[in-house]
């Protein structure tokens, strides 16, 4: 481990002692830190191309957003998420545990973790990847939204909601969670389709398995919107496809992480 590339969320409370601290810490261990050019801070910065040639590994510095975010800007790297946010479900570290793990990290101690993304296609063109969900989403918020699905160019569904999250198995705990939808492992191979506000109460959340190529095309002129991240408009007599083509984000974990320790935590169970 040579290098570090930085990025940072804009309003973390006490961030200049955090640097600080951050700093302090991979001149120690020899390591050289590349903080992302624009950054709120201050902090002398570089081009994503440049952290791309000289880094081995992405520091997140905030929540799962940050984390998110950082993964779209350069997607082939992994990600160490060091959570500053509120829930934090994909990072990795919090700030009290991260003087300790650094060293870990730098010596080699720890594990990546593959996540399966998602492929967006509008009209045979890929408009972007998504690691959490895919969200069709009306314009006009007092109307519903018409959404007929096909399945391996089968029809599915004809959704009347106020929209429809395509999620991966990582984001079943992000805004699938809240429409009602499944939580799934994340290392699971599906794709789930979670309606909000569906019009017939038989309209029912979906799991699918992620070799299924899935279809879209909506009713009225309506919005796509890419992890939160990223709006695309969609607009009615155009087809929407995602797929599962074996891409993957890399995230950095701790050696002794635990996956249903983390759920505990963040729902309670067991309280």
């Amino acid at each position: 481990m040579k290098s570090l590339g930085v990025f940072l969320r804009n309003d973390v409370y006490k961030m200049g002692e955090i640097l600080q601290s951050l700093e302090e810490i991979c001149q120690a261990h020899k390591v050289s830190l590349y903080y992302e050019e624009g950054n709120s801070y201050g902090k002398e910065g570089i081009g994503l191309q440049e952290i791309q040639k000289r880094c081995q590994i992405l520091l997140s510095l905030g929540g799962d957003g940050t984390l998110i975010s950082t993964f779209h800007k350069i997607p082939s790297l992994p990600i160490l998420g060091i959570n500053a946010g509120h829930l934090g479900f994909l990072t990795s570290v919090s700030l009290e545990s991260m003087s300790a793990f650094l060293p870990c990290l730098f010596e080699g101690k720890y594990q990546i973790y593959t996540h399966s993304i998602l492929s967006v296609y509008l009209d045979g063109r890929k408009i972007a990847c998504a690691l959490n969900e895919v969200l069709i989403s009306k314009k006009i918020f007092p109307s519903l939204i018409e959404i007929s699905a096909k399945i391996q160019g089968k029809q599915l569904n004809h959704y009347r909601c106020d929209g429809l999250i395509v999620a991966t198995p990582t984001g079943s705990t992000a805004y699938n969670i809240s429409a009602g939808g499944s939580v799934v492992y994340p290392y699971c191979k599906n794709i789930l389709l979670t309606p909000l506000a569906p019009h017939s109460l038989t309209q029912r959340p979906m799991i699918v398995g992620s070799e299924m190529v899935l279809e879209f095309d909506v009713g009225q002129d309506s919005q796509i919107i890419i992890d939160g991240q990223k709006v695309f408009h969609f607009p009615k007599g155009s087809r929407l496809e995602i797929c599962d083509e074996g891409e993957v984000a890399q995230l950095v974990y701790p050696n002794d992480w635990d996956y249903f320790a983390l759920l505990r935590e963040k729902f309670n169970w067991g309280d």
